[in-house]
């Protein structure tokens, strides 16, 4: 009897002391995580929900690689599986310390309670390690760093900052979010760029082994992790195709039947994936089949009939980890396909196109070169057409003005323009304002005033003065805006409601003085009275009328482009003829300062964007905003020739063009 019990005694006894064995990556996931929210809210994470999770586990515990670099497209469930998961596991599976890598620490507390805290929270075995005070515990915000109750410890490492706030902490696990926006060093840094800075922690560990993992959705090319990816193991994930049984590795051109369909309903019934290799049609039931039989292939490696990966993987320390939409399976084909079809009918294909690629299909998206190709001054400051000085072409219908609003002066331009988009530069000038004799908004208004008089005078036009038809007046800056406001609305006193030639706008774009991105309105309603194209009015309360929002982004594009066009193409816009070459000098190199680059945004991947080169770009802003109301006055007089057309109608058309 004692014989029988003591071993048994003697195991329960060594328990506590013998070392824990450790479960994989996928073991622990299916076992301890819990969906926090969405459609799976309240279920045991799973790998078969998306079969390509089981591939990037199975890789990962494998432990052949130190890093990894992950891309997919988004709303996959990508940033539990391949950020949160291998964070949570190295904290509460193995108990050691995770730096966790941040374009800026602004997003660390976002970071914690938007997807690291709702996690540990929804699993019970997790949220009995929250610490009970200092940062995170009780919900209180995290700043830098959250210490658990079982002694680990993640450390937010931001890629902003001086350089030593990322040189202070080490660690042997860095898991890194946004990659693509650590790819550059500060302007003042002397060290390399910020995600090299932040993997320079984690050398007093590597003698025992590190780990890294680079998580981001793909921007472009020359993007920090596509490069990543393409610098690794470049695997790609292939499964038997269930008609000919080769193994396939569907991308965006095997998406089919949704090209020649009249809506969107029809593009949605007729989409599907097809084989590569064989082009036979995959369904729904199939696809998912084939996806739970899929394998991890690098490059290099084929598969054979059997499923059997063979050859010789990179030599390499960094897993480069893909998965594309026929992957996805919380899209269909029929939602793909809709997005297809809708992407062509944009009327911002370009960003259209980006989404598809970055978001959808995890390629890189290859901008078009003339967007990036900067305008010569020089060669600008020399396209005329021969007209003087405020003369304007007997063709042209009408005029618009843009103002640029400042402290010490305001900066305009007037154009005219022929039916067919084509731009006359007929005069730009200064008015200036004296903020320092009776205030910085008196002395706007009455610079304002001064202007006015000039501009109702008009300029030549066949044997008679034509006065502008649209003045658009900067109101953005919040010193700027009531003035400008009281100016316009005496301005068009006498007018019907909504009329008058002056109106107060707000340029919108992702550069300076703290602006924000432009956002089309999706419907005209009691407040959003016009959409146009990358504007749109809108009636403000405070204004007493409309002011007008203006994507100042693509405006300053659309100018750039239209200066670059051969002058004798429609829709070209050319400057007054001058006898002094150097008079539009000036005026040029303010049309030139600034400059169009790729920026990554973390919400919705790389967009163009301007930034300045030169601090005095006045007669720029005032010049788009020109070129954006000389695109609504052609609107309103096209309008006008067809007078049955509604103003749903009318809106409809000016976004289209």
């Amino acid at each position: 009897m004692v014989s029988s019990t003591l071993p048994n005694l003697y195991s329960r006894l060594a328990e506590p002391i013998l070392p824990r064995p450790v479960p994989s990556m996928r073991e622990w996931a299916e076992s301890t995580i819990v969906i926090p929210d969405g459609p799976h809210k309240g279920e045991r994470f799973s790998c078969n929900t998306q079969p390509f999770s089981r591939l990037f586990f199975d890789a990962v515990d494998s432990g052949e690689w130190e890093r990894i670099a992950i891309t997919g497209p988004t709303q996959t469930g990508k940033s539990l599986i391949c950020y949160i998961i291998p964070v949570l596991y190295h904290l509460f599976a193995i108990g050691e310390t995770v730096v966790a890598g941040l374009p800026t620490m602004a997003i660390a507390d976002d970071k914690w309670a938007e997807d690291l805290l709702p996690v540990i929270m929804a699993s019970p075995e997790l949220r009995e390690m929250l610490p009970t005070r200092g940062e995170g515990s009780r919900g209180g915000k995290v700043k830098s760093r959250v210490k658990f109750r079982n002694g680990a410890t993640l450390r937010f490492l931001s890629g902003g900052g001086k350089d030593k706030s990322r040189a202070g902490f080490t660690g042997r696990v860095l898991a890194v979010t946004e990659v693509d926006g650590l790819d550059e060093s500060g302007t003042t840094s002397r060290e390399a760029d910020k995600l090299k800075q932040m993997e320079g922690r984690l050398r007093a560990y590597l003698a025992v082994g590190i780990r890294e993992y680079l998580e981001c959705t793909v921007s472009t090319v020359a993007g920090r992790i596509w490069q990543e990816y393409l610098g690794g193991t470049e695997s790609r994930i292939a499964r038997p195709c269930p008609h000919c049984n080769v193994y396939v590795t569907p991308e965006r051109e095997h998406l089919k039947g949704w090209e020649d369909a009249e809506n969107e309903l029809e593009a949605r019934e007729g989409a599907h994936w097809t084989c590569p290799e064989c082009e036979k049609p995959w369904s729904e039931e199939e696809r998912y089949a084939a996806n739970l039989k899929s394998v991890l292939v690098h490059r290099g490696q084929e598969v054979t009939p059997d499923g059997k990966v063979t050859g010789v993987p990179p030599q390499t320390r960094t897993l480069g980890f893909r998965w594309t939409a026929v992957d996805n399976h919380f899209a269909t084909a029929a939602d793909v396909g809709a997005d297809e079809w809708g992407a062509l009918r944009e009327v911002d294909r370009e960003n259209a196109e980006r989404e598809l690629c970055q978001f959808v299909h995890c390629l890189p998206y290859e901008e078009p070169e003339v967007e990036l190709t900067p305008l010569d001054a020089a060669t600008v400051a020399k396209r005329t057409a021969g007209y003087k000085k405020g003369i304007v072409p007997p063709e042209c219908v009408g005029v618009t003005v843009g103002v640029d609003t400042g402290k010490r002066r305001l900066h305009w331009t007037a154009m005219a323009w022929l039916a067919d988009e084509s731009g006359f530069e007929i005069d730009y000038g200064e008015q200036s304002v004296p903020w320092d004799t009776i205030g910085v908004e008196r002395g706007l208004y009455k610079a304002l005033c001064d202007l006015q008089a000039y501009l109702d005078g008009g300029w030549q036009w066949s044997g008679q003065l034509l006065p502008p038809n649209l003045v658009w007046i900067d109101s953005g800056y919040h010193e700027h805006t009531d003035p400008v406001y009281q100016f316009c609305q005496s301005a068009n006193a006498g007018c019907r409601p909504g009329g008058g030639r002056y109106r107060p706008s707000k340029g919108y774009g992702e550069g300076q003085r703290g602006t924000r991105r432009y956002y089309t309105p999706k419907d005209r309603n009691k407040e959003v009275r016009y959409i146009g194209k990358e504007y749109h009015l809108v009636q403000s309360q405070r204004a007493k009328g409309m002011v007008v929002h203006v994507n100042s982004d693509h405006w300053k594009s659309e100018l750039h482009s239209r200066l670059a066009m051969s002058a004798d193409e429609p829709g070209a816009i050319v400057l007054h003829e001058t006898a002094d070459p150097g008079e539009h000098e000036e005026f040029v190199r303010q049309l030139t300062a600034e400059k169009q680059v790729e920026k990554w945004f973390e919400s919705r991947g790389s967009a163009i964007v301007w930034e300045r080169i030169r601090r005095a770009n006045h007669f720029l802003d005032a010049t788009y905003a020109a070129t954006a109301a000389g695109h609504l006055m052609l609107a309103l007089k096209a309008s006008a020739r067809t007078p049955r057309m509604s103003l749903a109608e009318m809106a409809k058309r000016a976004k289209g063009q």
